[in-house]
């Protein structure tokens, strides 16, 4: 006898289907991610433009300066570059992420057979 006669089919789960708080909970990490990214551009660029820079620590901020202090200005300014780097690597990682769980599973065709006549 032949096995696909004799087989009989397995049940199969349903097809996943996010829901629509993880869909919006998905949107709000992406919205916040961008705007911390903005935020942060914009930090950058005003600091250039102003000619001063201050830090981001938890504890007492100081103010560094391009014309009094460059050394100090240059090294705030490029440890606040590589965070927005940082960020924005973790945004386009997580876009990257996301499209890969929503690719459909593609399954394989079956094998096209003589017609019999």
């Amino acid at each position: 006898m032949n096995q696909r006669k004799t087989r009989i089919p397995l049940p199969h789960p349903p097809p996943y289907r996010p829901s629509r708080v993880t869909y919006w909970l998905t949107v709000l990490v992406a919205l916040l991610i961008t705007f911390a990214i903005g935020l942060s551009i914009w930090m950058l660029v005003d600091s250039w433009i102003s000619g001063s820079i201050t830090t981001n620590n938890r504890g007492p901020r100081s103010t560094f300066t391009l014309a009094q202090q460059p050394q100090q200005f240059w090294f705030e300014f490029v440890w606040q570059s590589v965070g927005t780097v940082f960020l924005l690597a973790v945004g386009v990682f997580g876009v990257w992420i996301y499209r890969k769980a929503q690719e459909p599973v593609h399954t394989p065709k079956s094998k096209r057979r003589a017609k019999k006549t």
